[in-house]
């Protein structure tokens, strides 16, 4: 049921040493750079001027609402007491052993403090509007002090070494506590449920990676049964459907008896599936209705216009046909058989509509040549040319062919072949003449 408590101590010295290595490391590199510094760096005026102005902020101390102090290799805070301004700290990766000098920021908000050495959750009695503190990988054994932070919602304690019961009954110091982690520490004690339980506002839970995990019988629906605002436990939300069905679980084992739970369970999810289902059936019907409506309009509409039947309204009259035959068949029965009808239907309403449209365009095209006459050339091709007549008088062959014409209107006589005129000529030139 986890690691052994000598693996844990083991792995928690090794954290300490490598923070020894750093702060080392930043020793020596401070001295190469700085020869008469002389031990670890410190946060001064002068170093703290020059973060602020490294990371864009302001050279007067007091209009600063943020401070990056994080990664230096410090190992006490001090020196803070101008930055009154300051609405988020970031202090981890340090040395740091005790949370002290913060009295003067009163406007802090967020403070980043995991990565370090601290021992004790202290010092914080002038920071009455903090929302966030994140004290990862530290050596904290108990939570305590939470009674002077009446604005703490977000807590993040994971890695440290907290174990039992009492060590977090600190947490209902904080009742406006929403989001708590508290993952891979050393809690071994089922009785920090009831911790849990008692905190109001509990929203998001992080758990995993302690051995009370394994020691919970059905660890997560007892989490969510009994911590009634949780919304996401360990790396999984907790959907409204689960709780519902994770408390019919509870209620199950509690009135029912042991082993009775799942039974309830089932019943409960059972019950939500109907309710979903019986949900969509009554979307479907009411766009169907709505469909059918604006059709029913639509075909009232060409109706009174004088239109002629539309497809849409042959689509709904083959649909109505094929969905009740005989008036038995009700809404949300449709056969497959059914479903194919009316889509035959529709095809073939439409495949008549397109033929009536074509029908009636070419009945509209003949009557517009039957209203325009037809132009019957009664002159000679040669009348039709004006320019081209010769400026001698026509030969008696000639004059005997334009009479034969004249008489018959509905044909034309072209020029004897002997006769070359400008106007032959140009027709044989051109022959679509």
């Amino acid at each position: 049921d986890g690691p052994p408590l000598t693996v844990i101590e083991t792995r928690a010295e090794a954290r300490l040493r490598r923070l020894t290595c750093a702060r080392l490391l930043q020793v020596m590199v401070r001295a190469e750079h700085d020869p008469e510094a002389d031990g670890p760096p410190r946060i001064t005026t002068k170093e703290l001027r020059a973060l602020c102005k490294e990371h864009g902020g302001y050279h007067t101390p007091g209009i600063n609402d943020k401070l990056y102090l994080h990664y230096k290799g410090y190992s006490k805070i001090e020196n803070l007491d101008e930055y009154t301004g300051v609405r988020a700290l970031w202090l981890e990766g340090n040395g740091f052993s005790r949370l002290e000098g913060l009295e003067k920021l009163g406007e802090l908000r967020c403070l980043y403090a995991h990565q370090n050495c601290i021992l004790r959750i202290e010092g914080l009695a002038q920071c009455a509007k903090l929302t966030t503190l994140q004290l990862s990988n530290n050596f904290i054994r108990r939570v305590d002090g939470l009674h002077l932070l009446p604005n703490l919602q977000t807590l993040q304690i994971s890695h440290n070494s907290l174990a039992t019961a009492g060590d977090l009954l600190g947490l209902l110091h904080a009742p406006q506590l929403s989001v708590l982690d508290l993952s891979h520490n050393r809690i071994d004690d089922p009785g920090a449920v009831s911790v849990l339980e008692a905190l109001p506002q509990l929203a998001v839970l992080q758990l995993h990676g302690n051995p009370v995990v394994n020691k919970i019988e059905q660890y997560r629906r007892t989490l969510v049964s009994r911590c009634r605002a949780l919304t996401y436990l360990d790396d999984r939300p907790v959907f409204p459907e689960d709780r519902l069905a994770t408390e019919a679980w509870a209620w199950g084992e509690a009135e029912l008896g042991k082993g009775r739970g799942l039974e309830c369970e089932r019943e409960e999810r059972a019950r939500q599936r109907e309710e979903r289902d019986q949900s969509q059936r009554r979307n479907i019907e009411y766009m169907r209705q709505v469909t059918d409506d604006a059709k029913a309009r639509a075909a009232a509409r060409h109706t009174a216009a004088g239109l002629p039947t539309s497809a849409h309204a042959a689509v709904v009259d083959a649909a109505a046909a094929a969905a009740e035959p005989g008036g038995a068949a009700t809404a949300g029965e449709h056969s497959s058989q059914q479903l194919y009808s009316r889509a035959l239907a529709a095809v073939e309403a439409k495949r008549r509509e397109l033929q009536e449209r074509q029908q009636q365009r070419k009945a509209a095209a003949s009557d517009s040549d039957a209203s325009v006459p037809l132009a019957v050339v009664t002159a000679s091709p040669a009348a039709a040319f004006p320019a081209a007549q010769p400026e001698s008088a026509p030969r008696p062959q000639e004059e005997e062919i334009q009479q034969a014409g004249a008489g018959d209107d509905e044909q034309v006589i072209p020029p004897p072949p002997h006769t070359h005129t400008r106007a032959h000529t140009h027709a044989h030139t051109h022959p679509h003449i």
